[in-house]
């Protein structure tokens, strides 16, 4: 990253374009926060393993890409932000099902996820629902209303003071 950032054709390019010299500035701004320092560990056959963990969560990042495209492709809207909010939180838990790792863990000796929903019990999924619908009371639209006020803290706290003298 030091001979990148050092580099002749990095700053000569950052000289002419704005993009390389906003890049430069961040890579300034936060150099001391890009790398973390390696972990050692040691694994169950005793052999010394150095790991370099990543400053960013590029995995998600994918992810994240990933999602948003497809939904473009789909729908040819620009803004994702409502598809994006009405999303279950658990979905990106769907990616991980092309990776045979996960799917072995998950799937527990079965052949198929039809096997392994089965074994759900029906009853006890419903109990859960119950309870989750119960816990989720809606906000009425009037008390959204009030909620989206500016600077609501400090409007509440004028009239708390002129109530209160």
């Amino acid at each position: 990253m030091t001979d990148f950032r050092n580099s002749k054709k990095v700053n000569k390019a950052a000289e002419t374009n704005v993009g390389y010299k906003k890049m430069l500035k961040q890579i300034d701004k936060y150099w001391d926060k890009l790398f973390a320092d390696p972990i050692t560990v040691i694994n169950s056959d005793g052999e010394k393993i150095i790991i370099q963990p990543q400053r960013t969560n590029n995995i998600l990042e994918r992810l994240f890409r990933s999602i948003k495209r497809a939904f473009r492709k789909r729908s040819g809207n620009k803004s994702l932000n409502r598809t994006l909010k009405a999303l279950l939180s658990n979905t990106p838990l769907v990616q991980n099902l092309q990776h045979p790792e996960y799917m072995k863990a998950l799937l527990n000796g079965h052949s198929s996820l039809e096997e392994r929903f089965a074994e759900i019990d029906v009853e006890l999924v419903r109990e859960e629902l119950k309870k989750i619908n119960d816990q989720q009371k809606k906000i009425p639209a009037s008390m959204k209303k009030v909620l989206q006020t500016k600077n609501l803290p400090v409007k509440i706290a004028k009239i708390t003071k002129t109530v209160s003298a």
